[in-house]
This record gives structure tokens, C-alpha cells and sequence, in this order.
């Protein structure tokens, strides 16, 4: 058998011994061989032969067309698909510890696009965490820094959504009495994360000096140092407090000394409470204390303790038994 096909001008005929029209089914339906779209055989149902019209017009003209056009449509869509050939771009995505990728997931994903197809990225912190950055294969993802962002496809790419545990902030308030100020970190409010470590100084105005840090103390080192440090471990409201300087003058008679604090002029600040040691030579003993003994706990102790609540001069008095008698300021 053989299949005509016609068009206005000529007349084509193929027989099916020179394969170029295959038999697939029944004694009327034919496919041309060789013309494939995917896995898809274009056939033609063919009811009988053509018949010609007086002038050799052809009385099946539209079916020739039609089969003509579907021919020329395969083969161009042939062509174009072969000069835009698909490629395959292969984007793995993993996590550190917490959070997780919840956009386009984790795992590997398989990319069947064209070159420079947009991905969108979600990464997603647990409680108690937060979002770092993307690491690995960044070059072209939009912003690093970002936890939803995106990523162009230009190739096999393997990129890191990093977490790390969010760390809590706190508030340190400072503040100071009369007679000084805080001079690191300042007065005012601040804020620190958690765990860090403060320095404080503290700066006496002329003539005042600092007593002791109030308030939220328990992570300062030392309360009762100007220059210390504090701990941030929760929210912390601190006072640095002052008091007007006072001098103590001590002396002592022929027959000993005073140990602590020694003799000679000292500064303390108002309210201080200052320890008094008084040490007899051999042969003599203490007797008490002489001069502005007001507030002196016990003037007759060798050990006892003076407030500061003004400027005071006081002596330590000693005995001499050789003589029976108290010994006198100068010998």
C-alpha cells in the first residue's frame, strides 16, 4: 500500500517498503515514520486514497495541509528545545544546632531550571535561639546575615544555616551621693549581656572621700573599694556614696605606741569607723586615751575603735610602774 499526501502545487507518494510510512495498526491506520514528539508517534487515520477533482485539485485538500503544518511544528519545536537545553543544579541545606531550614526545607534539592532560578530561604530559630548567618556556598545568596533571603542557581551549591543561643541582656543603673561621681562606666543607665564583667570607678570631689557601693551588690567584688567590678547577671541599680574628709591626728606618750593606725595625720570620711591599737614598750603598760575621746568606744582599752564624725587629736597614754605613776606627754 502507499500514502498520498497532496498540496496545492505537488503530489508526494511513499510506500511502505522504503519505511518511510509505517503500518501500526488496522488496514486504515498509518504513522509516518521517523517524526517523534517525546515518546509520541504523530499517526494519520487514513479512510481511503485521495481522490482527484477535474484539474487535479485534490478533494482531501485540508487533511494534506493540516498533517504539512503539524510536520513543520514538530520540527520547530525540535529545534528550539535543542538550543535551550536544561540543566540540573543540585542545592543541599543543613543546620547547626538550634533551629532548623523550613524553607525549601533540608536535604538535597534537585533544581531541573535554567540557569539563574531564585530559591527562596527561611531559616528558623528553636526557643532560646537565634539566627547567625548562612555559611558555605554563599556567593550568591542575596544577604548572609539574613534568616529569610534567597539564593540564585547558577550551580551545585551546599549552604549552613547557623544558630547559637540567644544571650540575655540586663540594665545597670548607677548613680552617686554629694561630695562625687562615677567616672566608669558613667551614671546612667547601660545595658550588657549577661555574664559581662564591669569595671566601676569611683571619683571623690576635694575634700569628700567615697565610702562604699549600695544597692544591687552582691556580684560587686569589693563594696568597699572606689575601684571595683560588677557582674551582669540580671538587672542591677547601684549607688557609689560619699562623705566629707576628717583628719585623725594620734600621738603617744614615752612608753609605746600606736600600731594601728600608726601616729600621724589620717583622712577618713565622715562615719568612718577606724580601729585604735595601742602597744606598750617593756616594762610599761597602756593606760587610755587622751583628747577628742567622744566618740572613742572605750578610752581606757588598748584596742578599740574612734567614728569619724569630725576632726579629732588624740593620744595614746602609757604607765610607767618603775616610778608608780602615769608617764607624761613629752617623757
Amino acid at each position: 500500500m502507499s500514502v498520498e499526501v497532496y498540496d496545492h502545487l505537488r503530489h508526494y507518494t511513499r510506500t511502505a517498503r522504503n519505511q518511510k510510512v509505517a503500518l501500526t495498526g488496522g488496514a486504515k491506520e498509518y504513522s509516518i515514520g521517523g517524526v517523534r514528539q517525546g515518546s509520541k508517534q504523530l499517526k494519520l487515520l487514513l479512510n481511503k486514497r485521495p481522490q482527484r477533482r477535474k484539474g487535479g485539485a485534490m478533494k482531501n485538500k485540508p487533511l494534506a495541509v493540516l498533517l504539512v503544518t503539524l510536520l513543520l511544528c514538530i520540527a520547530l519545536a525540535s529545534a528550539v528545545a535543542c538550543s535551550t537545553p536544561v540543566t540540573e543544579y543540585v542545592l543541599t541545606i543543613t543546620s547547626t544546632e538550634g533551629g532548623n531550614v523550613t524553607e525549601p526545607g533540608e536535604g538535597r534539592h534537585v533544581y531541573c531550571e535554567e540557569q539563574g532560578l531564585e530559591v527562596a530561604l527561611v531559616a528558623t530559630p528553636d526557643a532560646g535561639y537565634r539566627f547567625v548567618k548562612w555559611t558555605g556556598d554563599v556567593s550568591t545568596v542575596a544577604d548572609v546575615n539574613s534568616a529569610a533571603t534567597s539564593i540564585i542557581m547558577n550551580g551545585d551549591y551546599s549552604i549552613t544555616a547557623n544558630f547559637e543561643p540567644m544571650i540575655s541582656e540586663y540594665d545597670l543603673i548607677i548613680s552617686s551621693t554629694k561630695g562625687g561621681s562615677v567616672t566608669s562606666p558613667g551614671e546612667g543607665t547601660r545595658t550588657y549581656e549577661g555574664g559581662t564583667v564591669v569595671i566601676l570607678v569611683a571619683q571623690a570631689d576635694p575634700g569628700y572621700g567615697f565610702v562604699n557601693w549600695t544597692g544591687d551588690v552582691g556580684t560587686i567584688a569589693d563594696v568597699n573599694s572606689a575601684q571595683t567590678t560588677i557582674t551582669m547577671n540580671a538587672d542591677y541599680s547601684i549607688r557609689a556614696n560619699f562623705g566629707k574628709l576628717y583628719n585623725l591626728t594620734i600621738s603617744s606618750t614615752y612608753g609605746g605606741s600606736v600600731a594601728a593606725p600608726g601616729v600621724g595625720v589620717f583622712s577618713y570620711v565622715e562615719g568612718k569607723v577606724v580601729n585604735l591599737v595601742a602597744v606598750a614598750d617593756e616594762g610599761f603598760r597602756f593606760v587610755e586615751w587622751l583628747g577628742d575621746v567622744a566618740t572613742v568606744a572605750n578610752v581606757t582599752a588598748a584596742v578599740t575603735t574612734i567614728t569619724m564624725n569630725g576632726d579629732y587629736d588624740i593620744m595614746a597614754r602609757f604607765y610607767d610602774p618603775s616610778c608608780g605613776c602615769p608617764v607624761r606627754p613629752g617623757g
